[in-house]
């Protein structure tokens, strides 16, 4: 996933956090009806202990469902992270959680569902 929100962006953190919660949350509307509610969580989990080691500010979405994760939360656990870090660190969790969908179900929702989410992470800028 190309990163979102770049150097030039003036976007502030918590405009990007929304913004990737609300990404997450779009997969599972449309994962959640397929492949079920638990899924994502352990799909968001999953991809979460992948990218840990190169984005360490993203271990909570490893240790607590994504569900549970508010703007709030993230801002207080986030402290000193940049925005253009968080970016990063989210376009990594993205891409892992379209790793492993395809991994779950081929061709049938990753592609059409990244158009989705790239879409609607575009109109955020």
């Amino acid at each position: 996933m190309p990163l979102m929100f770049d150097d030039s962006s003036s976007i502030p953190q918590e405009q990007v956090t929304e913004a990737y919660l609300k990404a997450i949350h779009l997969i599972d509307e449309r994962v959640a009806p397929l492949l079920g509610k638990a899924t994502t969580r352990v799909l968001v989990q999953v991809a979460a202990k992948h990218v840990m080691d190169r984005y360490p500010f993203l271990y909570f979405f490893a240790k607590m469902p994504y569900a549970e994760i508010v703007p709030s939360v993230m801002r207080e656990q986030l402290s000193g992270v940049t925005a253009k870090e968080l970016s990063a660190g989210l376009d990594a969790l993205l891409d892992e959680c379209f790793a492993g969908l395809r991994e779950l179900t081929g061709d049938l929702i990753a592609p059409p569902l990244y158009d989705e989410v790239l879409h609607q992470l575009e109109q955020t800028q």
